[in-house]
C-alpha cells in the first residue's frame, strides 16, 4: 500500500504538511522559525490563561462541564489540556480573560483552580506556579490612598499588583478594596500591611485573602 493511500484513508490527517530544511546549529539540524510566524501564532493565544487544579486531579470532561457553566457570561473561551493536570484556557479578547480573573476564585469538584497568564517562549507545561494570582481585600484604607497609584503602592507591598474590582475601582464602595495580586506561593501572607505616611505616620491595612 502507498503511502498517500494509507493517510487517504485516515479521515482525522486534513493538514497537510511540507518539508522545510533545517538549519545547522552547533553542527546539529535544528529548526528556525521565523519570526513574524511566531509572532503571528502567538496573537492567537496572547490572551490565554494557564490553570492547574490545586488540592485534587479533575478530569478534563468534569472541568470543562463546569467551567463552561460557570463562565459562560464572560464570553468565548476554549480549554486544552497539557499535561500533569495543566489547562490552557485560550480566550477570544483581554475582557473575557478578565472577567474570569474579576469573578474568581474558582473551584471546580472541591479544587481551587489557580490561574495564570499564559508566556510565551515558554511550553504551557513550564509555567510555574511559584507565584498565582489572588483577590485580597484591603481594609482601613486611608481616603488619600484612594487612587490607582496608593492602592498600587498598598498591594505592591504584598506582591505584583495586576487590577482592581470594578465596582471599587469606581469608588461606589469606599469601605475596603478588593485587589488581585500575584503573590509568590511560598511567601508569608501578611494579616495587616504597614502603611507610612510623608508625615512618618504609620498605618496598618488589613488584609483578607480570598
Amino acid at each position: 500500500m502507498q503511502w498517500a493511500q494509507l493517510f487517504h484513508q485516515n479521515r482525522q490527517v486534513s493538514l497537510k504538511l511540507s518539508y522545510i530544511k533545517p538549519v545547522m546549529v552547533g553542527g546539529e539540524f535544528a529548526a528556525e522559525l521565523p519570526e513574524e510566524v511566531l509572532e503571528a501564532r502567538a496573537k492567537v493565544w496572547e490572551f490565554s490563561l494557564v490553570g492547574i487544579c490545586v488540592g485534587k486531579m479533575v478530569l478534563f470532561k468534569a472541568l470543562q462541564i463546569v467551567l463552561n457553566r460557570k463562565w459562560a457570561k464572560a464570553g468565548s473561551f476554549s480549554i486544552h489540556t497539557v499535561e500533569h493536570g495543566i489547562y490552557v484556557f485560550r480566550c477570544a479578547s483581554w475582557e473575557v480573560r478578565n472577567w474570569i480573573l474579576d469573578n474568581g476564585p474558582w473551584d471546580v469538584w472541591g479544587a481551587h483552580l489557580a490561574l495564570r497568564f499564559w508566556e510565551r517562549d515558554k511550553p504551557s507545561r513550564q509555567c510555574s506556579f511559584t507565584k498565582v494570582p489572588m483577590w485580597v481585600k484591603l481594609m482601613n484604607i486611608l481616603l488619600e490612598f484612594w487612587m490607582p497609584s496608593g492602592l498600587s503602592h498598598l498591594a505592591s507591598v504584598l506582591g505584583n499588583p495586576m487590577h482592581i474590582d470594578s465596582a471599587i475601582g469606581s469608588q461606589k464602595i469606599i469601605n475596603f478594596a478588593r485587589v488581585c495580586v500575584e503573590i509568590e506561593a511560598s511567601k508569608k501572607f501578611p494579616a495587616y500591611i504597614r502603611a507610612r505616611r510623608s508625615n512618618g505616620a504609620v498605618v496598618d491595612v488589613k488584609v483578607e485573602y480570598s
